[in-house]
């Protein structure tokens, strides 16, 4: 037979009182059940707890005492359990860990970092760059609060909330002819020179965007992040697709790059936050909160090339 945690409290209030009546008055409950609680834990302990006198109340055996005092142990810890859990989901410090699969991350997290420590300086940060499976799965092996994905593809026990729709661009050395035109179309991508970014899921997506030039493929370059392809295209030694990119930044190898939409292309990716379903704590919902208003101003339209 089990005991309940209410009927452990029943019994804890009858030893701790002496009187049936008195600690159902106390715990706002009717006597008999303090009286079945106390037959409840006899039995299932297999002992007497209590000597009954009538008119007189009840008395603990040497037994009973021994109970009644892990009883308080184990009420009491239990308490400190809800107590610590309750300051686990209302606590606006601590450590925050977030997955991201955004390689222009950096372009953007730090930012909202700042904002975030500046209003409570006692948060800490862990950041772990991964690729799209690597952060699903580590978000659901515990190691992140929430994840920065594409959410093209996602698992489905993950709650995704968007965050913005990144088109696809041609990426072009400032001077190239390509930059001189409001737009592109993918036939004029596939006769350039090309630099790939290759990383999972990121590599079959762009070559399936540049099959629809129907031109046989002239790579030059492939490179598995997106600053190494930006250089390389800084340097003239080819184009590219990519979907977002940073603020306002110059590559490494120099600022001389465009961004020009394709006009016949729909591609694109949703740059999603990923979380847990169900209840957050209040530290991962002010992030989420704070990532959707940040995305939905001036952030959100500066991270993308929209369409023409």
């Amino acid at each position: 037979m089990t005991l309940s945690l209410r009927a452990m409290r029943y019994v804890q209030a009858a030893l701790r009182l002496g009187s049936i009546t008195g600690a159902a008055d106390a715990m706002h409950v009717t006597p008999s059940a303090i009286a079945a609680a106390l037959d409840q834990a006899e039995a299932a302990f297999g002992m007497t707890l209590v000597t009954r006198a009538r008119a007189k109340g009840i008395f603990p055996t040497l037994a009973g005492r021994d109970v009644g005092r892990r009883i308080d142990d184990l009420l009491e810890r239990y308490d400190t359990l809800l107590t610590g859990i309750s300051d686990l989901q209302s606590s606006l410090s601590g450590n925050l860990a977030i997955g991201y699969n955004a390689p222009i991350a950096p372009a953007f997290l730090p930012t909202l970092t700042a904002q975030m420590f500046a209003a409570h300086p006692d948060l800490t940060f862990t950041f772990t760059e991964g690729d799209n499976v690597s952060v699903q799965k580590g978000l659901l092996d515990g190691k992140f609060d929430v994840i920065l994905f594409v959410e093209e593809l996602p698992n489905p026990q993950i709650e995704a909330q968007p965050l913005i729709f990144a088109p696809t661009y041609c990426l072009c050395p400032a001077d190239h002819a390509l930059a001189q035109f409001d737009t592109v179309t993918v036939s004029q991508i596939v006769s350039e020179p090309l630099i790939l970014l290759d990383r999972p899921a990121a590599r079959g997506y762009y070559l399936e965007v540049l099959d629809q030039g129907e031109k046989d493929l002239r790579i030059v370059a492939t490179a598995n992040s997106t600053e190494m392809v930006r250089s390389l295209v800084a340097s003239k030694i080819g184009i590219s697709l990519l979907n977002m990119k940073p603020r306002d930044v110059p590559s490494y190898a120099g600022s001389n790059i465009s961004c020009v939409p394709i006009a016949d292309s729909t591609s694109g990716v949703t740059l999603s936050l990923g979380f847990a379903p169900g209840p957050k704590r209040r530290l991962v919902q002010m992030f989420v909160d704070n990532c959707a208003a940040s995305f939905k101003g001036e952030l959100g339209t500066d991270l993308i090339v929209p369409k023409a």
